[in-house]
């Protein structure tokens, strides 16, 4: 009789314990799957976009990816100032996708993902040649407008009666026309490495021309030219002009 109560007794706590395992295997199967695996900063590629991720793809891509490291850095200060000194071109938006792009290919750079890393830094050096290519077309745009008022003045002066009997304003008609001729000199480069898809250089070049510009306007008509080109006169020099009071901010980077 004992024995029949002890078994009934262990068959009993077999089931309350088979109960209390399935419960709490049911509620685990309704918990949404997690994985405690961080994931990863690199992009998902397919089977046909995968990059070769062989030992020899890794040796170059990191020497690729410590060039890249070091020249895209150097673009993004560039930008960085004239985004800061144009705003009314809304190149904010576009400047923060750079940094952006940069920040995550470093990152994966840091963390020896050499392969995935050259594939971010060489898509934001894509990025950031697209960028230049936008500011090129403007500089374009303001250097012609300001060169054509500087032949405008220097042709005005020439033609003033007062300068042929005025050694002084024949020099500065001359002076100034030489000024003239080397900025459109620095445009026609400029010209030449925007057809070669070389938009970074071709700001060096407008920066050049517009300062030459900037010395004739400022010669030629010193009033009219008070303070109108501030913000042209710190780029040129790729620092970031605080309109407040006047004063520049130099950034690491100079200019190519």
């Amino acid at each position: 009789m004992k024995l029949n109560v002890w078994m009934k007794a262990l068959i009993l706590c077999m089931v309350v314990c088979v109960a209390a395992t399935t419960g709490v295997l049911a509620q685990e199967a309704k918990k949404p799957a997690t994985d405690d695996k961080p994931k990863s900063e690199a992009r998902e590629y397919t089977p046909a976009t995968k990059p070769d991720d062989s030992y020899l793809a890794k040796f170059n891509a990191i020497d690729v990816c410590e060039k890249l490291v070091r020249e895209n850095l150097e673009e993004i200060y560039i930008l960085k100032v004239i985004a800061s000194n144009y705003k009314d071109q809304g190149w904010d938006k576009d400047y923060q996708v750079l940094y952006d792009g940069y920040k995550k290919g470093v990152g994966l750079f840091y963390k020896r993902d050499a392969i995935n890393a050259r594939v971010e830094l060489e898509d934001n050096k894509k990025n950031i040649n697209a960028l230049y290519k936008k500011i090129s077309g403007y500089y374009k745009e303001q250097t012609e407008k300001m060169l054509s008022a500087c032949a405008d003045a220097i042709l005005s002066l020439s033609l003033d009666e007062k300068t042929k009997s005025d050694p002084n304003k024949n020099k500065v008609v001359f002076h100034n026309m030489m000024r003239l001729r080397i900025a459109y000199g620095q445009m026609d480069e400029a010209e030449s490495n925007i057809i070669e898809s070389q938009f970074a250089s071709s700001i060096y070049h407008y920066r050049v021309a517009k300062s030459y510009g900037i010395s004739i306007m400022e010669e030629l008509d010193p009033e009219g030219s008070k303070g109108k080109f501030d913000t042209d006169k710190a780029d040129n020099f790729n620092r970031i002009l605080n309109p407040e009071n006047k004063e520049t901010k130099k950034e690491p980077a100079a200019t190519k």
